[in-house]
């Protein structure tokens, strides 16, 4: 069998950040109601995509703490966040006590 092309493949590229990064009303009210494609990651997080939608994700509604997520994203060229209770803390994005 031969080895899949290696220009046919597609891959993206995911952020991990502390779910410690998400207030806890954001996480238990406008996570499932995000405008754009994110879906909860069993009991312990979601996978967020990175909309580059400025039109979208600047608007008023949209909690600062996931903006401010989406700018480390796009500056690191991520395609996805996974928010995992398990993650990286940075120290420029604001933290939380769940």
């Amino acid at each position: 069998m031969n080895a899949p092309d290696a220009c046919a493949l597609e891959t993206a590229s995911m952020l991990v950040l502390s779910t410690e990064h998400l207030h806890p009303d954001t996480a238990a009210g406008w996570m499932a109601a995000c405008p754009w494609a994110c879906f909860e990651k069993g009991d312990f997080g979601w996978f967020m995509y990175v909309c580059d939608d400025p039109g979208v994700t600047e608007t008023t509604g949209v909690p600062l703490e996931i903006r401010s997520a989406l700018h480390v994203a796009r500056r690191a060229r991520c395609d996805w966040i996974m928010w995992d209770r398990d993650g990286p803390i940075l120290d420029e994005l604001p933290r939380y006590d769940w």
